[in-house]
């Protein structure tokens, strides 16, 4: 997830490109490349692959540009990415035939309604990026296609965004030169925005991992170049950035003659945008205590 630049630290566990390029100029030469891709499936994986070995972002690499009140940095750059910013311009890109379209999709899927602003931003993914982008029309829910909805199990957290506001608002400030002062009463300005909040309970059905450990073959059922959302119900994280949360990590997924196989910006040792295994990746959080499940998602390809 859904990419919150502290929690995409705790969370995300956040090539052929001049350095001199200005980004609509990378994401034309990228349009270009790969205009000829077509389905969902095939763009997605084309794109995504550009990427593979690029560097993780931990501290969060998007933000709304020069003109944001409270995070300047880039509305998307093609360099460095952490797991939701990976699938956003992911995404972005496979809806898009130029770059105007690059860029609105980009507002589209990361802010409510569109809007670039930071308290707008589709900061967590349970609350706000998963039902924010199924209401838009950008996504369809993919859970059934695996199993039946009444096998899956369902996440709950009480998500308080103004509570993550008031713990974490001075270190959500990313703006150059500004002086500590300055930066200071930015980040208090960003605490006392949490007023405006009371927490919300988010909900999220999804695929239990003992179910797909012990039936590698759904696997197989997973469409091609879904959305895949990791699951730790209830993640209690209020000590740390003052809520709990649904939804820990995000990646694609593709079939492939090597398997079905898991593209993501991975915070692990690795910290760069990899290829692996979603068998094998899943093996790794078998009895974990907090990991659960996933849920998937599909590109609409209305869209397209």
């Amino acid at each position: 997830m859904v990419w919150l630049k502290r929690v995409l630290f705790v969370v995300c566990g956040l090539h052929g490109f001049s350095v001199f390029a200005e980004p609509r100029e990378e994401a034309a030469t990228l349009l270009a490349k790969h205009q000829n891709a077509e389905g969902a499936g095939a763009r997605l994986s084309a794109f995504s692959s550009e990427f593979v070995g690029l560097p993780y972002g931990s501290t969060g690499p998007l933000g709304e540009g020069v003109s944001g009140r409270y995070d300047q940095d880039p509305l998307y750059r093609f360099d460095t990415f952490d797991c939701t910013t990976f699938v956003e311009t992911v995404v972005s890109l496979a809806l898009s035939k130029d770059v105007d379209a690059f860029e609105n999709s980009m507002n589209r899927i990361r802010y409510q309604g569109g809007e670039v602003e930071f308290l707008k931003r589709n900061h967590f993914p349970s609350l706000q990026w998963i039902p924010n982008n199924l209401s838009n029309g950008m996504f369809d829910e993919a859970n059934s296609k695996v199993i039946p909805v009444e096998e899956q199990a369902l996440a709950e957290a009480i998500v308080d965004v103004g509570g993550w506001l008031r713990k974490s608002g001075p270190g959500l400030i990313q703006i150059p030169g500004l002086s500590s002062a300055e930066r200071s009463e930015r980040g208090i300005e960003l605490q006392r925005q949490g007023d405006r909040y009371s927490p919300e309970k988010a909900t999220l059905l999804y695929i239990p991992i003992a179910r797909l450990l012990k039936e590698p073959s759904l696997l197989r059922r997973i469409p091609d170049g879904a959305i895949i959302n990791f699951v730790r119900p209830n993640w209690d994280l209020t000590a740390s950035i003052g809520t709990r949360m649904n939804v820990s990590h995000q990646g694609l997924v593709f079939r492939t003659p090597e398997g079905v196989r898991l593209r993501h910006a991975s915070v692990g040792g690795e910290k760069k945008v990899m290829d692996v295994s979603l068998l094998a990746y899943l093996r790794g959080f078998e009895n974990h205590p907090t990991l659960k499940g996933v849920h998937l998602l599909t590109l609409r390809e209305s869209g397209l």
